[in-house]
């Protein structure tokens, strides 16, 4: 069985997958651009993660892992949320005795319910257990009644974000979080190096401004930290330009 082409609805996306891992990035980046039309874009690592963990508990515990099984996602808006349902055509499970308490750091599965019920808002499952639909609440802003300018930071780093630096930045981002801002722009085009703690920092400011309904920008990136941020897929979760330019 193989995938049946993803498609895009008026007020959404679904897609009709087999019980396997194919087809499943094709549904994430249909997910991906939908966000981008919405001008949900800050919203796109959390809702990308649901689905995957979704799809993956549906896949390998709903159905087995038989590619000769369905999985049915759909994704879709309304005013003031985003719906993303699960279906599969395995038997269920008692979701009531589910724990969601966190896994073991050392344990190599059962983190996925965990997950879900971090990122979204509620969740839920049919009495049978086979059908999960989570809800991610849209902020006023992702709603399109908030969009000035005083929510706006513009920042200009450099020459290095590195592990000495770390410290005394995140205690700046944290500031600013804490003032109000919801958007961040990091001007890179003086920044010469950047490490692994480095990029811990911009992951976690772009976490916490996901989840107040924000956003992370960098611009005037240089080729070889371009190279590095792409290497580690960071530039499918928020914005990474080579230009230098004004956020508005």
């Amino acid at each position: 069985m193989t995938a049946r082409p993803a498609q895009q609805e008026e007020d959404g996306v679904a897609c009709e997958l087999p019980a396997s891992l194919e087809g499943v990035e094709r549904f994430i980046a249909l997910v991906h651009e939908y966000l981008a039309e919405q001008g949900l874009c800050g919203l796109a690592f959390d809702v990308e993660l649901l689905a995957r963990e979704g799809i993956m508990n549906a896949v390998q515990h709903g159905s087995e892992s038989d590619p000769a099984r369905t999985v049915w996602v759909r994704l879709c808006r309304s005013a003031d949320a985003l719906t993303l349902r699960i279906q599969d055509q395995g038997p269920g499970f008692d979701w009531r005795t589910a724990a969601l308490r966190p896994p073991d750091p050392l344990q190599e599965k059962g983190r996925g319910l965990f997950i879900i019920s971090k990122y979204s808002d509620s969740f839920f499952f049919n009495d049978q257990g086979n059908v999960l639909t989570m809800i991610k609440r849209l902020s006023m802003e992702n709603q399109g009644m908030s969009n000035t300018a005083f929510d706006l930071v513009q920042m200009a780093l450099g020459p290095n974000v590195t592990a000495k630096e770390v410290a005394g930045l995140r205690e700046s981002f944290r500031a600013s979080i804490q003032q109000g801002a919801r958007r961040i722009v990091l001007d890179f085009s003086s920044v010469e190096h950047l490490d692994s703690m480095g990029i811990g920092l911009l992951v976690a400011t772009h976490n916490s401004l996901v989840k107040l309904g924000g956003a992370l920008a960098l611009t005037g990136v240089n080729t070889d930290i371009h190279q590095l941020l792409t290497l580690m897929r960071l530039d499918k979760h928020f914005s990474i330009s080579t230009e230098r330019e004004a956020a508005t």
